[in-house]
């Protein structure tokens, strides 16, 4: 079913956020055991969590746990176990500053804290950058010494942005993703988007934006239902600006469309809305930015492949777009507008999935919601859960 929820819901349910998250925050660092007493909680202090066909989070220390499907060895586990239910340190002992995880390939990468780029899970269209078409089953680098400040894995390729903020791009791409005027496969990075200098820098389905220095968004690549933003259709293999003049200082990439935040916090969409993933209140395709309804300003945005969410200044969670339980609603019914995540915990951060999202609390905790049919939740189970779950950490 499809709902146009009122938002005077998501107010209410703010109204609450605060009185809960207290109660919830004491919840996140203790655990019952079969005695009924409560001890130390096992997990980790999580920085960062990030989502996509499988799951991994960052602790404190730079550390990756991966979980969810693994049939290609995106978990960087050494191991191929289709579905692994809570989580496995990646092997290599390399510390990290960021991960990146493919929206819908088996793809995994990330960024050490000096810089440089790893990568694992599937290779067939060069992905990983190394190279090959191997898949690789631990964290592998990608072959250059370039070194990097943002990385990002779409579907087919992935691009980075280097210390000097050029960008860069490895991969396959029919639709010009690399942003260099060429289509192909690449399966080592090279300079994209020529003559552009950037601060960070997203990946979709076969498209790339990236933001320069001074908050204006380019995209490139497919841009059949209007994700680069520029108020046209079809793939540009070469950078565009996106319309209406707006200065963002965030981008986030769906599967087929890609949001903004503006430096006051106010959030943009634009591109494909079928499930209402542009969250203006339609299911209207949209080829330029509209201001997302409600009027909440984020702290920072998150998008899935049909799923968009973000986390306010006082740290309450709110989705929109495609839901099995993506939204963490407690129902199933897609949304076109902001609809808050139930439990009233407070988030630092949340990042949306493929059919499911996970939050980092301010306890540094994590907890999923949504779909969870290879164990991406890391609960500990397949089951679909509605509402918030805590990861469990063995």
């Amino acid at each position: 079913m499809f709902r146009h929820v009122s938002f005077r819901r998501s107010v209410a349910a703010a109204a609450t956020f605060a009185v809960a998250a207290l109660l919830s925050a004491c919840n996140d660092s203790i655990s019952v055991d079969g005695g009924g007493r409560t001890t130390p909680d096992p997990r980790p202090d999580i920085q960062s969590v990030a989502t996509g066909s499988h799951t991994c989070a960052l602790t404190t220390a730079g550390a990756a746990y991966c979980w969810g499907y693994n049939a290609n060895g995106q978990l960087g586990n050494n191991d191929t176990g289709l579905i692994t239910a809570t989580p496995v340190r990646t092997v290599g002992g390399i510390v990290f500053a960021s991960v990146s995880v493919s929206q819908v390939d088996d793809v995994t990468c990330g960024l050490s804290t000096s810089g440089a780029a790893y990568c694992w899970g599937e290779n067939e269209k060069g992905q990983l950058g190394d190279g090959t078409t191997t898949r690789r089953l631990v964290p592998t680098p990608v072959a250059t010494s370039v070194r990097f400040r943002d990385l990002a894995v779409g579907t087919g390729h992935a691009c980075a942005v280097a210390a000097s903020r050029a960008a860069y791009c490895w991969g396959s791409s029919p639709n010009g993703a690399f942003g260099d005027g060429s289509i192909g496969t690449r399966l080592t990075p090279k300079v994209s988007a020529p003559g552009l200098t950037f601060d960070s820098i997203v990946a979709g389905g076969d498209y790339t934006c990236a933001l320069t220095t001074a908050g204006a968004a380019y995209c490139w690549g497919l841009g059949t239902f209007g994700q680069l933003g520029n108020g046209a259709v079809g793939m540009s293999t070469t950078p565009v600006a996106v319309d209406g003049g707006l200065t963002f200082r965030q981008l986030a990439a769906a599967g087929q469309g890609a949001c903004g935040l503006t430096s006051d916090g106010k959030a943009y969409c634009w591109g494909h809305n079928f499930f209402g993933t542009v969250g203006d209140g339609t299911v209207v395709r949209r080829l330029t930015p509209v201001p997302v309804a409600g009027g909440l300003t984020f702290l920072s945005l998150s998008a899935g492949w049909q799923t968009v969410c973000g986390v306010t200044f006082a740290g309450a969670s709110y989705c929109w777009g495609y839901n099995l339980g993506a939204l963490g609603d407690d129902a199933t019914d897609h949304s076109s507008v902001p609809v808050a995540v139930v439990g009233g915990r407070s988030f630092r951060s949340v990042a949306a999935g493929t059919g499911y999202a996970c939050g980092v609390t301010n306890a540094n905790a994590v907890f999923c919601w949504g779909s969870n049919d290879n164990g991406e939740l890391g609960d500990g189970t397949t089951n679909t859960r509605l509402a918030p779950v805590a990861v469990r950490w063995k």
